[in-house]
């Protein structure tokens, strides 16, 4: 062995001291506190400030500024319960506008509820929310403190019901309104106060408790009802005043005359500031319209017809005013049964006060005020007024421009019609529930329910194909294309052998 070799039982150096060990680890360490760190941040922000990018179908969903706006400023715990059979054609519309929501606001919860695969769930479901809208199984129900509010998938979307009215099994969806009715419905849960709405009595008006599709209002109070909005009935007789707790009181379709001790009494009401909504019932006079002149508003002895508009004795009213009661029923359809003209009367004030009246609705251009009855029909006149006719009108009292309604400020609205929100029209026809829940809302200054939020159009598309393009796209489907990748293939192979 040379003096210079090494010695064959001396242990090896060590690669690293003690203290480059320790240095490794402490380093090791801290890279993997940061990794777990920057993970924990990104998914912070993931989650808290996560940028939506919409593609595609995806951007109908976008959010409006005003829903925006009510879900960051929630202070309450809100509870969404998607009642739904999956299968229901309107379901992925929902789910993907709720999952807007709940990223928006962290106080939203959405859960999804499948009543065909999990009944058991579903019947304990039903036991503790039993809704008045029985007729139909799949509802987004939104509760907050106790309050519940219900939307129907029928309501959701918007159809072409002129189909309905011609007896078609199904009409086609024009519009999605899932987030009119989703953002309405999260107000309504969080407003907390229970409104009181009158309907009068005493004088054969529609009976909000009855349930006859032609006549019964029972459809439209249970409506009310699940907007947080307390329903009764109230006779003026021997009354010299409208109770100090009704906050908007209905008159619908009364067809005997109002005393005139009852008229004074109304006028008392709205002098107060009180709220009226008057649907007229055909021709009969019941001294309203003598009330309601004083207010700026003419209540002309006419039926409107609207052939053009029409269909199978129904009128559809598509023409809408830019006032916050109609704002929302852009590019909806109210369908009534031959109105009253209602005209506003122009007057800058009433009883000391400014005043505003506009018209809601109108006919047609076609549309024709006829004057001449005979027995139960009616006939046209030269001397009949045609064009665009008024058929509502709102009047507001006290309220300076720009300065939001306060006690004392008077508003009235008025329709020439009343059977149109009777039960039958108010299930078949979406645009009736949104002209009456978006006046009511209006006469009770919910305005943080009136807002803008226009229905998302249903796109439908369609590929038409002549016999000989639907041959050729055939043949490149099942023969050329496979036929091709087959071939290169089989080139490939070849090569390699």
């Amino acid at each position: 062995m040379s003096p210079s070799a090494p010695s064959e039982t001396q242990p090896p150096a060590p690669s690293f001291s003690p203290v480059r060990r320790l240095s490794i680890a402490a380093s090791v360490a801290l890279s993997a506190f940061f990794a777990v760190a920057l993970c924990a941040m990104l998914n912070y922000l993931a989650q808290h400030h996560a940028p939506r990018l919409y593609w595609g179908a995806s951007a109908d969903y976008r959010l409006s500024p005003l829903t925006l706006g009510a879900l960051q400023s929630l202070t309450n715990q809100v509870r969404v319960t998607v009642f739904f059979d999956r299968e229901h054609p309107v379901y992925p519309s929902v789910r993907a506008l709720l999952r807007e929501y709940a990223a928006a606001s962290p106080r939203l919860t959405v859960e999804e509820l499948d009543y065909t695969r999990n009944p058991s769930a579903a019947q304990e479901f039903r036991r503790r929310f039993p809704f008045t809208v029985t007729d139909d199984p799949d509802v987004v129900l939104f509760e907050s403190g106790g309050h519940t509010k219900v939307v129907p998938a029928r309501d959701l979307r918007d159809y072409d019901t002129r189909a309905f009215l011609r007896g078609e099994p199904e009409a086609k969806p024009v519009g999605f309104k899932g987030e009119q009715l989703f953002t309405s419905a999260i107000n309504a849960v969080c407003e907390g106060r229970l409104r009181r709405v009158h309907f009068l009595e005493g004088h054969r008006e529609h009976d909000f408790r009855s349930d006859a599709p032609q006549t019964g209002y029972r459809h439209l109070a249970s409506i009310l009802e699940e907007d947080n909005i307390q329903v009764s009935g109230l006779s003026l007789h021997g009354r010299d005043d409208v109770p100090r707790d009704c906050e908007l009181l209905i008159i619908a379709g009364p067809r005997d005359p109002i005393p005139p001790a009852e008229l004074r009494t109304l006028d008392r009401y709205l002098r107060r500031g009180g709220r009226l909504m008057v649907l007229f019932h055909e021709r009969t006079r019941t001294g309203l319209e003598t009330l309601l002149a004083d207010w700026g508003v003419s209540v002309e002895d006419t039926l409107v017809e609207d052939r053009p508009n029409s269909d199978n004795g129904v009128m559809i009213v598509s023409r809408f005013g830019n006032h916050p009661v109609t704002r929302p029923l852009a590019n909806s359809r109210l369908y009534l049964f031959l109105p009253r003209a209602v005209e506003p009367r122009q007057v800058a004030n009433i009883h000391g006060a400014p005043a505003r009246i506009e018209t809601l609705m109108r006919s047609g251009t076609n549309g024709v005020a006829v004057t001449t009855f005979v027995g139960n029909g009616y006939r046209y006149s030269p001397d009949d007024r045609r064009g665009e006719i008024p058929l509502a009108v709102a009047v507001e009292r006290g309220a300076l421009p720009g300065v939001a309604a306060s006690l004392g400020t008077t508003r009235i609205v008025v329709v020439g019609e009343s059977d149109f929100l009777a039960n039958k029209l108010m299930q078949l026809s979406a645009g009736n529930r949104h002209f009456a829940t978006s006046a009511v809302n209006w006469l009770l200054d919910r305005s943080y329910l009136l807002g803008g939020i226009q229905p998302v159009p249903i796109r439908t598309y369609q590929v038409s194909l002549t016999p000989f393009e639907e041959r050729t796209l055939h043949v490149l489907l099942l023969v050329v294309f496979p036929g091709a990748a087959l071939a290169l293939g089989f080139f490939v192979w070849w090569r390699r052998h």
